[in-house]
């Protein structure tokens, strides 16, 4: 009860000092602090902006880039992950994200792609799901109007313009396309990051199944399933069990 007195009174403090400023002010607030090197305060001022339900690639980037100075590897991780959903398209998320892996202790190695397929993928990520919707939905309207101008007078349609036609059709079928397997890919999957020094992954959803390997803080694992307190993990090796629930921050 005490424990739970204490961290109400803490979120009423947070709630009316972030209700004093704007969120625009506590942004520059935490700002202020990163750049002078008050690590505690600025990661405050960026967490009182997520207890606002602030979705911003900027706040979980700064926040990020503070718990990793804080010594946080695997918060450091979530933010950042956080960040490139959010912004998928962002380098400085992809590289601080890469340079914080780095330190990690459990280096997993994805099964690698063919050369085509990954640069596709990079150019995916780099444009990201959202400016492939808008490009998507600009080809959609184009093809609608041109079916309408070819259909509001019989015999307008030449054959150059029923090339061009068929062309941004199968370009609009392209976009739709990738954009659904980029969505997919970075947002499709529910996914987690080990905060614990070190935990074991067992057999089954239970203390008294056996251990199957053991696992550091800030590796990121694909979430398949979640009993009561238990989650089942994979990795992109292959390798997959349960974890407890508590070990784990799932995003």
């Amino acid at each position: 009860m005490v424990r739970l007195a204490l961290a109400l009174a803490a979120a009423i403090l947070c709630t009316s000092l972030a209700l004093a400023e704007t969120p625009e002010e506590i942004f520059e607030r935490g700002n202020s602090a990163y750049d002078e090197e008050r690590w505690p305060e600025a990661a405050d001022a960026y967490r009182s902006l997520l207890m606002l339900r602030i979705r911003d690639s900027r706040v979980e980037y700064n926040l990020g880039n503070t718990e990793f100075r804080l010594g946080n590897l695997g918060r450091s991780i979530v933010h950042f992950e956080r960040a490139r959903r959010l912004a998928p398209a962002d380098e400085d998320i992809r590289l601080n994200l890469a340079y914080v892996r780095s330190f990690c202790l459990d280096q997993v190695e994805p099964a690698e792609l063919p050369a085509l397929l990954a640069l596709i993928f990079r150019a995916q990520d780099r444009l990201g799901p959202d400016i492939q919707a808008w490009f998507a939905l600009a080809l959609y309207w184009f093809v609608a109007g041109v079916l309408a101008w070819a259909l509001a007078t019989p015999g307008r349609m030449r054959p150059a313009h029923g090339w061009l036609l068929a062309s941004a059709m199968l370009a609009l079928v392209l976009t739709v396309a990738s954009w659904s397997v980029t969505h997919g890919r970075l947002t499709g999957k529910q996914i987690g990051v080990v905060l614990a020094q070190s935990v074991e992954v067992l057999a089954g959803p239970g203390e008294n199944n056996s251990t199957l390997f053991t696992v550091h803080e800030g590796l990121t694992l694909e979430v398949r399933d979640v009993r009561e307190e238990w989650i089942q993990v994979s990795l992109p090796n292959g390798l997959h069990g349960w974890l407890s629930r508590d070990a784990v921050e799932v995003i």
